[in-house]
């Protein structure tokens, strides 16, 4: 009725929200001795205002008549009721009637409302989009300049542009200057969310400050926006394959396996390939990508699972196994056929039964591929040659590799009712975590079991069984390491010179060394004894964690068979003049490389503007959470400031996962160049990978924001003895390099005991 400017002011004002004073004048109030009740509000002769217009049809989901209508800042107390004329005039202007006609809307139906609302001399001012209008629904953008903020929406002043990561709570500004304080900023998005609590979501907000003080002048929702079906991007438990910035080529080669394997999932549930066929588009979407960063399309996981029977049960699992801090998700079933929702249950029943034999089978697929590819493998082949293999590898192992997914969700189920059954039986954290790593000699123990053997008998061979040794570990093991998943990282086959510096790492301290070998050589773990049925799950529970930890083992190896094509064809087309160097290979697609087979066409254009995007996502901070509107999309910016929050609290508290308490020197590891003189530190981290035991073998311990209970890194700190704890919130912002800590693998406490 008084348009929503004004209802929207009154609303926040009464709800304690720093509103400057106002008042409304409507089209009724125009009548002999109005200006004389204007003139008695502003009587403050010193005191400047703003007259804005508040149309009844203003800022509506419809229409927005956004720019329409005129507004007056800065009106001197005897020229407000004129300016209060002409802004209940400008409804009448040509531009507002061809609006009207294009709305199809009656000029009867509007009514001019103006608000006289007191000026805030401000300091800085600006806008505060809770959502970025852009399409980032999870993302608030703040345009703030000095003064009253004029030039933020007219661009005629310098602006600085933050943008807000809400579920984070990390954020970087584009601009020339840092205007808004942390804590400014702070008590902005604290407005916001009280303001979208009265409001709805999705708010434009126009603040100003003024000696520290925060004000709303105005508050209208953002029309632009419909966030119906969003489309939420999150990298729970994948961070741990893809931490950090993924290349192009790996991006990629990630869409094609994540796509096969939930497809053959979904087929060995459903064994329908009609029902199949309707979901084809959730199956070529199970991963995303946005500033170089790989996330899980957490919406089409959640609609696989809901193939599932018992899937209410089995989400909550699922979520605890990865990690997944935001549990919220669309409870609404996957409408399938009641006769095929029937047979999922049999089905299901029978696939994960048969998980043991199935895993069983494909080790055999494996070790036959493996084998078959190293014979054939030849950096010498020709492009064409070098496709025909890879298909054939995709063939064979990645077109059934799905089996894998359903040893997780194996491993993930036998785990949480192990769990469940000893704390009923008020068994603690440390004893349920002593009772699972009972699994002994696992797949992922062995690459450093077997260096730290080459290690500790270096001094032991001659020159030519030395070399022989380094050459059999390669073969078998070089694929595994740092980042081991990503096509363009180094591995020991890749960069054998990398297995000398290892080697030599470790023989700094040979009395280390020689622990390090007898504890990896002495005893196996042995699983407490349990009643019958702790038991029987336990059993299970082993089996499930064991054939995922080969599976991964295998999966670095597939990775490296296929890191191995694309180096050689990085080597044919730099060869060639159609890339600079055989590395820039890792800067375009799998389709991209196996098209310029076909046709030779130089991507040095290509490659170049992807390196400086680059340039840029490196500065962005690390979000777990991005919720489009719609289609994800990569950030463009001239450049960016990016700021961590730095927490001072000194304890904190995660999941534990190996027992024992250690008191020692942080190091915080954010990038690969981190991982430097880990010895008898305490490593802490946003995640760890598969290639971090060669790190967790010298290191005290580990504590990793992300994880779970069946990270690998819960597991190999398992199998080496050293404490850890995993999913601890706000870890990387308070931990600083240097600190002396106390951790306790049993409950899952840390300390800080000196800060450096």
């Amino acid at each position: 009725m008084y348009g929503s400017k004004a209802e929207n002011l009154a609303l926040l004002k009464s709800s304690g929200i720093n509103v400057p004073g106002f008042m409304l004048v409507r089209p009724e109030d125009i009548k002999p001795g109005w200006e004389d009740k204007v003139s008695a509000y502003c009587k403050k002769k010193d005191c400047l205002y703003a007259v804005r217009s508040s149309c009844n049809l203003e800022d509506g989901k419809d229409k927005s008549f956004a720019g329409q209508f005129d507004t007056y800042l800065n009106v001197k107390p005897d020229d407000v009721t004129s300016k209060v004329l002409e802004c209940m005039e400008s409804v009448r202007s040509e531009t507002v009637e061809k609006y009207l006609q294009q709305e199809g809307t009656s000029p009867d139906d509007l009514q001019m409302n103006v608000i006289i609302q007191e000026m805030v001399d401000a300091d800085k001012a600006g806008v505060l989009f809770t959502a970025n209008p852009q399409g980032l629904l999870n993302e608030s953008v703040i345009a703030v300049s000095r003064g009253l903020g004029e030039g933020v929406v007219s661009g005629s002043s310098d602006t600085t542009t933050y943008y807000y990561n809400r579920t984070d709570g990390l954020y970087y500004y584009e601009g020339k200057e840092d205007i808004l304080s942390n804590t400014e900023i702070e008590e902005l998005i604290g407005i916001a969310s009280k303001v979208e609590e009265k409001l709805g979501e999705r708010i434009d907000i126009e603040f100003a400050f003024k000696d520290g003080k925060a004000f709303v002048l105005q508050a209208r929702p953002i029309t632009t926006l419909k966030g119906e079906s969003p489309l939420i991007l999150d990298n729970s438990n994948i961070v741990e394959s893809y931490p950090g910035l993924s290349l192009p080529l790996t991006i990629s080669f990630v869409d094609i396996v994540y796509s096969g394997v939930f497809r053959g999932v979904s087929r060995r549930v459903l064994k329908n390939d009609r029902e199949l066929s309707r979901h084809e588009d959730v199956f070529k979407n199970m991963v995303g990508h946005a500033n170089g960063r790989v996330y899980y399309k957490i919406s089409n996981w959640y609609t696989v699972l809901k193939f599932l029977p018992f899937n209410k049960k089995i989400i909550p699992v699922w979520q605890e196994m990865l990690g997944v801090k935001n549990r919220s998700y669309d409870e609404k079933s996957v409408e399938i056929p009641a006769h095929i929702r029937f047979m999922t249950y049999l089905n299901s029943f029978y696939e994960i039964m048969s998980v043991p034999r199935h895993m069983k089978k494909l080790e055999e697929i494996f070790a036959s591929t493996n084998e078959y590819f190293h014979a054939h493998f030849s950096s010498e082949s020709s492009p064409d040659e070098l496709i025909g293999l890879y298909n054939e590898i995709k063939e064979k192992l990645l077109d059934v590799w799905d089996v894998t997914l359903l040893n997780d969700t194996y491993s993930f189920v036998y785990t949480g009712l192990v769990k469940h059954r000893l704390r009923k039986k008020n068994a603690d954290d440390a004893y349920i975590n002593r009772y699972i790593s009972g699994i002994t000699n696992i797949e992922s123990m062995k690459p450093i079991k077997a260096l730290i053997e080459l290690a500790y008998r270096y001094g032991e061979y001659s020159h030519e069984e030395l070399e022989e040794k380094k050459k059999e570990y390669i073969r078998v093991y070089g694929d595994r390491n740092l980042e081991e998943l990503k096509l363009e990282s180094k591995t020991f086959r890749s960069h054998p010179y990398l297995l000398d510096e290892k080697i030599e790492e470790y023989r700094k301290d040979l009395k280390s060394l020689e622990e390090m070998y007898r504890n990896l050589n002495g005893e196996s773990t042995v699983r407490e004894k349990a009643d019958p049925i702790t038991a029987f799950l336990g059993k299970r529970c082993a089996a499930g964690i064991a054939g995922r930890e080969r599976s991964r083992l295998n999966r670095s190896r597939i990775y490296g068979m296929v890191r191995s094509i694309f180096t050689a064809l990085g080597g044919h087309f730099s060869g060639s003049g159609l890339i600079d160097d055989p590395d820039d290979i890792f800067w375009l697609t799998v389709d991209e490389a196996f098209d310029m087979a076909k046709n030779p066409v130089p991507m040095q254009k290509a490659v170049s503007e992807r390196k400086e995007s680059y340039k840029l996502f490196a500065q962005l901070p690390p979000y777990s959470r991005l919720i489009f509107e719609e289609k994800e999309f990569d950030k463009r910016h001239g450049s960016v400031n990016s700021y961590r929050r730095e927490e001072n609290e000194n304890v904190l508290s995660g999941v534990p996962c190996s027992s024992g308490i250690i008191e020692g020197e942080a190091l915080v590891i954010k990038n690969i160049s981190d991982a430097k003189d880990v010895k008898d530190k305490i490593l802490v981290t946003v995640m760890t990978d598969p290639g971090w035991v060669f790190l967790l073998a010298t290191a005290k311990g580990v504590i990793s924001e992300k994880g779970s209970l069946l990270s690998h890194t819960a597991i190999i700190s398992r199998e080496l003895k050293k404490p850890s704890i995993v999913g601890v919130e706000k870890l990387t912002d308070t931990i600083r390099t240097g600190d002396l800590i106390r951790m306790d693998g049993g409950t899952g406490k840390i300390e800080i005991l000196g800060r450096k």
